[in-house]
C-alpha cells in the first residue's frame, strides 16, 4: 500500500498541483519526476543487492523494511507544502528534492517487501496467489485515496472549483501519510512471525559497492528476465502516461465533475475484485506469459476504441448521458488488464528466479525485484515528463477553467495519449509473445533444485 499511496499521488495530483496551483511549467515539472527516476536506477539495483547480502538477528528484508517505512510517510506532508514565493527555480528544486528522497526511503521499503513475497512459496500457482493478494491491497488503496480526495477535499467550495485551491492539496498528504505509514507497520508487524524460515544470504560476505554492478549484469544475462524487463518498461511507460494525463482528460477533455471523477472507484473496485476472482483460475489453465500477452492486447484496444471515437467524431458531444457510462466500461477493462499484468508480472518474476537460481547457484530476489520496481517507477518518471512536456505543448495554462479551453489544446491531449499509451501497449505484447517459461518449464526447474539442494548437504 505504501507503493500505491506514492502512485497515487504521483499519479492523479502532483503534476496537476505543481502546474496548476503552483504555477510551475510542465517541462520543469515532468523533468523533475524524470531526474528522480534517474536516481532510482542507481538506489534500486544498490538496495536490492544490499538486500540480499544482509545479515541481521531479524533477518535480511525487516530491517530495512523499517528503515524506509517511516519515513516515506513523513515525506508525504512535504510533497504537498512547498514554501511560498520560492519562483519557478525554487519551486523545481523543492520538487525534485523531496522526490528524491522520497523515492529513495521508498526503494528502502519496497525492495525488500517485494523480495519477501518471492521467499513465502516455491509453488508455480501459489505465487500468483500470493501477487493477487498483494496487488489487489495495493490497489485498494490507489482507488480508495483518489476518490476520497475528490470526495472531500476537491469538491467546489463557495463556488470554486475544489481542485484549484491549493490548501485541499495539503490535506491529501496527510491523509498520503498517514495511509502510508499505518499500513507499513502492518506489513512489518504481520510479516514478522515468517522470519526464521525465510532465506538467508547465500554467502556469508560484506556488502561490496561492486555487488550491486555485478549482480545486475548477472541477471540480465536471463533471457526470460531481459524480455520480461522491456515488456514491463513499455506498459509502464504506456500506463504512465495515460494516468499522469488522466485528470487532465477527466477535467478538460471530458469536463466531468469531481463527483463524477469520484465515481471511477466503482468500475475500479469491480475490476479490481474480478482480477481476484479470475486469475487463479485463468492461471490454472493458461500459462503465465500467454495471459500477459492477452492482457496487454487487450489494453491496447480498450484504449483505442473509446477515447479514438472521440477523437474522430463518433462520440456525442460532452454531457450527453451515455459519455460517462462508456468511461466506466472503459475504465472497468483497462483496470482489469493491468491488476492482470501486475499480478501475472510479479508471480513470473518469482519463476524467473528459480529459473536463475538453475544457472547460476545464487538467489537474487531484491535484485530481480529491484529492476522490477524501477520499472513501475517509470510509470510515473518518463510519463510524468513526457505528459509534462505536451502539457506545454499544447498551451494548457495553469489555472484553466473547465469547459473554457481551447478545443485545439484538447485535441493535442488527447491524440498524444492515444498514441502513445495505444503504441507502448502493443510494443509490451510482442515482447510477452517471446517469452519461454511455463508451466512444464517451472517443474523442470523446481526437479532440479530439489536435486541441487540434495547434492548440497
Amino acid at each position: 500500500m505504501p507503493f500505491s499511496v506514492k502512485d497515487a499521488a504521483f499519479i492523479n495530483f502532483v503534476v496537476f498541483y505543481y502546474t496548476q496551483i503552483q504555477g510551475l511549467s510542465g517541462t520543469l515539472t515532468g523533468l523533475a519526476m524524470f531526474l528522480a527516476l534517474s536516481w532510482d536506477a542507481i538506489s534500486d539495483p544498490v538496495v536490492g543487492s544490499w538486500s540480499d547480502n544482509f545479515r541481521s538477528r531479524w533477518g535480511r528484508r525487516h530491517p530495512l523494511l523499517v528503515a524506509g517505512g517511516l519515513p516515506t510517510a513523513l515525506l508525504f506532508l512535504a510533497l504537498f507544502s512547498p514554501p511560498e514565493q520560492m519562483g519557478q527555480m525554487g519551486i523545481f528544486i523543492w520538487l525534485l528534492g523531496v522526490s528524491i528522497l522520497l523515492r529513495t526511503f521508498l526503494t528502502i521499503y519496497f525492495i525488500p517487501y517485494s523480495a519477501l513475497g518471492a521467499e513465502l512459496s516455491t509453488d508455480y500457482d501459489e505465487r500468483t496467489v500470493i501477487a493477487k493478494a498483494r496487488v489487489t491491497m495495493g490497489w485498494l488503496a490507489g482507488m480508495a485515496l483518489p476518490a476520497i480526495a475528490f470526495l472531500v477535499f476537491f469538491g467546489p467550495q463557495d463556488g470554486v472549483d475544489g481542485r484549484l485551491v491549493a490548501d485541499n492539496y495539503w490535506n491529501y498528504g496527510l491523509l498520503s501519510a498517514l495511509v502510508a505509514g499505518a499500513t507499513a507497520v502492518v506489513c512489518i508487524v504481520g510479516t514478522s512471525s515468517v522470519i526464521p524460515r525465510l532465506p538467508k544470504p547465500s554467502a556469508a560476505r560484506k556488502f561490496s559497492w561492486c555487488d550491486p554492478i555485478n549482480d545486475l549484469r548477472l541477471v540480465f544475462e536471463n533471457r526470460n528476465f531481459r524480455i520480461s524487463m522491456g515488456a514491463n518498461l513499455a506498459f509502464g511507460m504506456s500506463a504512465g502516461v495515460y494516468t499522469t494525463l488522466s485528470l487532465y482528460l477527466g477535467t478538460y477533455f471530458w469536463e466531468f465533475s469531481a463527483d463524477q471523477l469520484a465515481g471511477m472507484i466503482i468500475p475500479t473496485a469491480v475490476a479490481t475484485l474480478a482480477a481476484f476472482a479470475l486469475l487463479h483460475r485463468l492461471g490454472k489453465r493458461f500459462d503465465k506469459s500467454h495471459l500477459l500477452a492477452a492482457s496487454s492486447l487487450a489494453l491496447a484496444i480498450n484504449g483505442l476504441w473509446f477515447l479514438g471515437s472521440r477523437l474522430l467524431g463518433f462520440l456525442p458531444d460532452n454531457g450527453h448521458p451515455i459519455i460517462y457510462p462508456l468511461l466506466l466500461l472503459n475504465s472497468g477493462i483497462g483496470v482489469f488488464m493491468i491488476v492482470s499484468m501486475q499480478v501475472l508480472g510479479a508471480s513470473l518474476a518469482a519463476d524467473i528466479l528459480d529459473e536463475q537460481e538453475v544457472a547460476t547457484g545464487k538467489r537474487q530476489e531484491g535484485v530481480v525485484f529491484a529492476a522490477s520496481a524501477f520499472v513501475q517507477k517509470a510509470t510515473t518518471g518518463v510519463g510524468t515528463l513526457l505528459a509534462g512536456i505536451v502539457i506545454d505543448l499544447a498551451g494548457l495554462k495553469p489555472g484553466s477553467v473547465p469547459g473554457s479551453v481551447d478545443p485545439n489544446i484538447l485535441q493535442s491531449l488527447g491524440w498524444f495519449t492515444l498514441v502513445m499509451t495505444v503504441s507502448l501497449a502493443l510494443i509490451a505484447f510482442l515482447f510477452y509473445t517471446r517469452l519461454r517459461l511455463g508451466r512444464e518449464n517451472h517443474a523442470q526447474l523446481r526437479e532440479q533444485l530439489a536435486t541441487m539442494a540434495s547434492a548440497s548437504q
